[in-house]
């Protein structure tokens, strides 16, 4: 009984798939036809079936069946490949229908037709070793043109030679008209990615002219290296840009796909700064950078006498490589977020939807899976996201190592801030000691000297006249030497300055410089704000900078010192009627070096206006 039944179960089985063999598409009144449920398909491994052994496979019902909305694909094959469907109009008038192949990169394709009466017709041989023309239709896939007359049945035998590559086909039916206008969101899509494409370039390449950053310049050949491999991937590079040079479809795509993994390295390498010393990962990187530039003369051998061999490591290699690229991209960025440097999320999510798109790529080229988010690949979206996103980052980059810069040049402005006021704070103190020691050392000498001298007064009677003169002159000398020192003491520390304020120290100065010089000085001011005493003694020391210019090289009679005073600024003015100086000249002696580096310590400014006649010199400090 279990014999009968199991016997039973084959020869049904045998029927149904004799049946299903059989069943033809129907063509009706629809516009498009799914003809995957009634499409076969035959591995030729020894290179040898020609149309009429498929005929005698297909009576034999040895062909296998291709599974329902499915695309035939088995991954890298050496092997020539057979797709057989039936098609029967079922109307009572002729049609016009379009079959099209979508998988662009196959090196010989021929399509033959077998009627009810036995008749072979054979289409004209195609393909990528085949310049363009050959097509049976202009057009960027292989799309062959089935006309039916009414009730006709007929059987479509479709043979592919994609030896060295990935075996993927795959294919549509549809009425001719119904097949330009779905073609029409594709192109309508694939022009967005072209142009989203060329706008990153063209934006790119601007942004290098104007900032001369090279990761613009190799972003911008990255993308038009991602461009020309998706126009090759949809044959769109064969058909416009070369149709009369066979071949170079897959050399190209090679070239660029290993050409696009370095450039894509150097810009990561620029993106997230990573240098030898803030990177384990950077000498890898750099020796996978390189290896990829070498790997751009690999496929040249497809420009000589076929080998499979290097063609099967090439394949391998190329896709390989595909996935190796973006896991180091991963691992540097990673590296880098956790070294603190923030940038670097932007290039790791981009990277992200990149690997997303490859991995799609990647695993319907072997053959692993059929899952395609667009057409015949992800590639193009995830390329195209990874654009967008990448684009946009390089944009924060800027604002990012714009913020940096001026993080870091505001750091550096305390820090010589910082260096500055020590350096004065210096100066202050090394003064003050240089006028204790004059008064105390130099001063208390001197004041001896006078002392001993005016001791031996009461004996200069009995000294000759000439000798009572020398005696005369050597105590004037005394008392000058210790007033020339009191000078010298008060100009180093002035001791009234915080006891009196800024006004009165510099008023005595001005009463004393009455005294001494022959220039007519006016003193103005107008303090609405109480002065610091740190404040009070650079202001004191530019007033006396600016004095002793003039006392030097001015030549003037009357000058003219104002100092005002808001709530929110201090204004020093100094007016002369001398000979005037060349200041741009003399800006770097050291009485006006010494007044702007006092005044840039101070954030402020200084204006010099000056000729024959005098000069005038404005200076703004902040308050």
């Amino acid at each position: 009984m279990n014999k009968s039944f199991l016997c039973s179960l084959f020869i049904l089985a045998n029927l149904m798939g004799y049946t299903q063999s059989n069943k033809p598409v129907l063509i009706d009144s629809s516009a498009i036809f799914d003809i995957h449920s009634g499409t076969y398909f035959y591995e030729d491994k020894t290179l040898n079936a020609t149309i009429d052994t498929l005929i005698e496979l297909k009576k034999q019902n040895k062909l296998k069946p291709l599974a329902p909305n499915t695309t035939l694909n088995k991954g890298f094959t050496q092997s020539y490949w057979w797709l057989v469907f039936d098609l029967e109009n079922t109307l009572p008038e002729t049609v016009n229908l379009f079959f099209n192949e979508k998988s662009n990169g196959i090196n010989r394709l021929q399509l033959f037709k077998l009627d009810s009466s036995g008749k072979i017709t054979a289409m004209p041989l195609t393909g990528d070793h085949f310049k363009f023309d050959t097509r049976a239709i202009n057009y960027h896939t292989y799309l062959y043109p089935i006309k039916l007359k009414a009730k006709e049945k007929a059987t479509y035998f479709l043979w592919a030679d994609k030896r060295g590559q990935n075996m993927v086909i795959p294919f549509s039916l549809a009425k001719d008209v119904e097949m330009i206008h779905s073609e029409v969101s594709f192109f309508n899509l694939f022009g967005i990615f072209v142009g989203i494409y060329l706008f990153a370039i063209i934006f790119n390449l601007l942004l290098f002219v104007s900032l001369r950053d090279k990761i613009h310049l190799y972003y911008a050949l990255y993308v038009f290296c991602m461009l020309i491999f998706n126009m090759e991937d949809e044959g769109f590079a064969f058909q416009w840009l070369y149709p009369n040079i066979p071949f170079l479809q897959d050399y190209l795509r090679h070239i660029i796909a290993f050409a696009g993994s370095a450039l894509l390295v150097q810009v990561m390498q620029l993106f997230v700064n990573q240098t030898k010393a803030n990177s384990k990962l950077y000498h890898l990187a750099n020796w996978y950078k390189f290896l990829c530039y070498g790997l751009v003369l690999m496929p040249i051998y497809l420009l000589f006498e076929a080998n499979f061999l290097l063609e099967k490591i090439n394949f391998f290699a190329a896709n390989f490589i595909a996935i190796i690229t973006v896991v180091i991209l991963i691992a540097c960025a990673i590296e880098r977020i956790i070294s603190g440097y923030k940038l670097a999320w932007y290039y790791l999510v981009a990277m992200l939807f990149l690997l997303l798109g490859i991995l799609n790529y990647v695993f319907n080229a072997l053959g692993i899976t059929t899952f395609y988010i667009y057409n015949t690949t992800g590639l193009v979206i995830g390329l195209t996201v990874e654009i967008i996103f990448l684009s946009f980052a390089l944009t924060q980059r800027y604002n990012f190592l714009k913020n940096e810069k001026k993080i870091l040049l505001k750091e550096k402005a305390e820090l010589q801030i910082a260096l500055v006021d020590d350096v004065f704070a210096a100066q202050e103190n090394e003064r003050a000691r240089l006028a204790r020691d004059l008064h105390d050392d130099l001063g208390g000498t001197l004041s001896a000297i006078k002392l001993n001298l005016t001791a031996f007064k009461s004996n200069v009677n009995s000294l000759s006249e000439k000798n009572q003169q020398f005696y005369a002159q050597t105590i004037g000398m005394i008392e000058k030497a210790c007033l020339n020192l009191r000078e010298i003491a008060h100009d180093l520390m002035p001791k009234n300055l915080e006891e009196l304020g800024i006004v009165d120290a510099l008023k005595e100065q001005f009463v004393s410089l009455k005294q001494t010089s022959k220039t007519d000085y006016n003193f103005i001011f107008d303090i609405q704000k109480s002065i610091s005493t740190e404040l009070s003694l650079a202001i004191y020391r530019i007033i006396k900078e600016l004095i002793n210019n003039i006392e030097k090289h001015s030549c003037a009679t009357k000058v003219s010192v104002q100092l005002l005073c808001t709530d929110t600024q201090i204004t020093i003015m100094c007016e002369d009627n001398g000979i005037g100086f060349n200041s741009s000249v003399q800006y770097s002696g050291l009485g006006l070096n010494n007044i702007n580096s006092r005044i840039n310590y101070l954030n402020g400014s200084i204006y010099i206006d000056s000729n024959k006649n005098g000069s005038t010199i404005t200076i703004y400090i902040p308050a």
